[in-house]
């Protein structure tokens, strides 16, 4: 048994330099290319020299933000990183999350919207924060413009549940399974255009599971999406000594 664990855990970390590996060599190549380009007489050129400049800020940009969710995604695993659980207001949590989302959605012509039927969760704030703006800015950048996306929330027996439903194209049974895996991606090539690490939805996963909560995912292809979690719900009596937020959502 203890030689099978052992051998799991190689192969993972095999697994894992592998895909690490496999997503810095593009940017690192391109960027490369671009550079040498210009060494060579390009950046003379005015047309053709401020687009190769480009291309290399870009693919810097992108081994910058594999490299920040590769870290973050190290300090959850490992328990480092500072988790505080206490009861928080979802309506001033939805309110955040809708500061933070609409203008995104906007621009993309989404109609986002919010629903709640339950005061308090028990969670840290900021992560399940991070958790639902994710889980948005997934269905932005997926869904074809003018999608509507709602966040809904309510109650299971001791749980609540937040659920982000979108009308887009909708996942596969065969991807749906794996989405929650470290560099999992349904589309690989459109995913990296939209600047998608492949990190997301693992660094998720860890976060609830840091809450004593779980994550998930429903769609019907050609339909839409839901990912959704869960977490332990506050009393309803707790809900008086939280304040609420000033302003209405919706």
């Amino acid at each position: 048994k203890d030689v099978t664990s052992v051998n799991r855990l190689e192969r993972v970390r095999r697994d894992f330099i592998t895909n690490v590996s496999h997503e810095l060599r593009t940017p690192v190549t391109i960027a490369r290319a671009n550079a040498e380009t210009l060494m060579n007489g390009a950046i003379k050129d005015e047309v053709y020299g401020p687009r190769f400049l480009k291309a290399i800020h870009r693919n810097m940009e992108r081994m910058a933000q594999l490299i920040d969710d590769l870290l973050n995604l190290s300090r959850i695993e490992s328990g480092r990183e500072k988790i505080e659980l206490e009861f928080v207001s979802v309506d001033r949590l939805l309110h955040q999350v809708q500061l933070l989302m609409e203008d995104h959605a906007r621009n993309k012509q989404h109609r986002l919207t919010f629903h709640n039927t339950h005061p308090v969760v028990f969670c840290d704030e900021k992560a399940l924060e991070r958790i639902l703006t994710n889980f948005i800015d997934n269905a932005i950048k997926y869904c074809p413009s003018g999608s509507l996306i709602q966040l809904n929330v309510s109650s299971r027996k001791n749980r609540v549940r937040f659920s982000v439903t979108d009308n887009g194209p909708g996942i596969s049974a065969k991807h749906l399974a794996r989405i929650f895996e470290r560099f999992y991606r349904v589309d690989k090539g459109r995913s990296r255009d939209i600047g998608g690490t492949g990190l997301g939805l693992s660094i998720v996963k860890n976060l609830a599971a840091a809450m004593h909560g779980k994550v998930g995912a429903d769609s019907i292809e050609g339909e839409g999406t839901t990912f959704w979690c869960e977490f332990p719900a506050g009393p309803r009596k707790s809900h008086q000594n939280i304040p609420e937020t000033d302003l209405p959502f919706g």
